[in-house]
């Protein structure tokens, strides 16, 4: 069962702008007396982190029953929007928490998730234990995640999709020492930093000096080409970016080549649940091809005004040509009458 930790102070605060530093600060400490006060009851010094919207609630349930095969450290679900979670796995709470946005930039169109990234800096508002984890929802664990919460300071692992000319990491998995003064410094400096990529923009700037971590901590799956390749035993933990397996139809040109490797995440799921990610794969499916019909159907509609007016301008040009033929005709005439007059 998922125990539920309500804000109660800030209930009702929908998000809260990276600027407003009174708001995010009371937010933040009250998230971390609340966490705090679920680790003393559980007698456990270690968290692990994640954040989910109800459109990853299907890579939560996968996620979470992945990382339990391995590990039995608590599991904090940041949740963000009013929606019910369940699991069957012991020690996972959730906590819905405002959304955290840049004070007046508006959410990107071809990249709407990035705005809800951002929101996985609450997780730096906990303070107590002696070291936290992040993983994303559309993560899968593989095998023991040993190291990820060992050592000091910030640890992720290199990026080689995006920033292989840069060091830099992703921050799909990252694990840290939290501390009042990581929280002070991150949250103040906030403000002035690039959101351009969400969450991963705003951590590589904060955090230069940085741990990295095997690349099998945070293998993205569009580094892979075969499934065989995910069953090599350095690899502990699947990252789904940038295709979900619990969506339809590919997001990229490659998804075709790495579709085996899905099957390693839909392998967790229950016949039931099965059942119900491919009736939602259908729906998408559905409403994909109703707004192609009516794109079609618009298009076709458009196209035949267009036909219909071209057509309307032929035949005026044509009866103004013919209309200049018969006056030119005329006139050629005129003027012969004349001649043979004058002859």
């Amino acid at each position: 069962m998922v125990e539920t930790l309500p804000l109660t102070a800030h209930a009702a605060v929908e998000h809260v702008a990276d600027d407003d530093r009174a708001t995010l600060f009371a937010v933040a400490e009250e998230i971390d007396a609340i966490v705090a006060d679920w680790l003393a009851r559980l007698g456990r010094d270690r968290l692990i982190v994640t954040l989910a919207t109800r459109d990853f609630a299907a890579g939560l349930l996968v996620m979470i029953r992945s990382l339990r095969a391995v590990s039995d450290v608590p599991v904090l679900v940041l949740k963000l929007g009013s929606w019910r979670f369940e699991h069957e796995a012991e020690d996972v709470a959730a906590i819905q928490v405002p959304a955290l946005v840049r004070a007046g930039v508006e959410a990107r169109a071809d990249l709407p998730h990035l705005s809800a990234t951002l929101s996985k800096l609450w997780a730096f508002s906990i303070t107590t234990p002696c070291r936290v984890a992040h993983l994303d929802a559309d993560c899968l664990v593989l095998r023991p995640i040993d190291g990820l919460l060992d050592g000091d300071g910030f640890a992720a692992a290199p990026d080689l999709l995006l920033h292989y000319r840069l060091r830099a990491f992703n921050t799909g998995v990252f694990s840290f020492t939290p501390s009042a003064d990581l929280r002070e410094s991150l949250f103040r400096r906030l403000p002035e930093l690039s959101v351009t990529d969400g969450d991963q923009s705003v951590l590589n700037a904060f955090f230069e000096d940085w741990r990295p971590l095997p690349l099998g901590l945070n293998f993205l799956r569009s580094q892979a080409l075969v499934r065989a390749l995910a069953q090599d035993r350095n690899l502990r933990i699947l990252h789904y970016t940038p295709g979900k397996p619990w969506t339809s139809g590919p997001s990229h040109p490659r998804d075709h080549a790495l579709a085996p490797l899905d099957d390693l995440w839909t392998e967790r799921l229950s016949d039931a649940e099965y059942r119900d990610v491919k009736r939602q794969w259908q729906l998408d499916v559905d409403a994909v091809e109703q707004n192609l019909t009516v794109w079609a159907s618009r298009s076709a509609g458009l196209y035949r005004d267009q036909i219909a007016d071209g057509l309307t301008r032929t035949r005026r040009r044509l009866r103004l040509w013919l209309a200049g033929l018969g006056l030119l005709s005329a006139m050629q005439t005129l003027a012969l009458f004349w001649i043979v007059l004058r002859g």
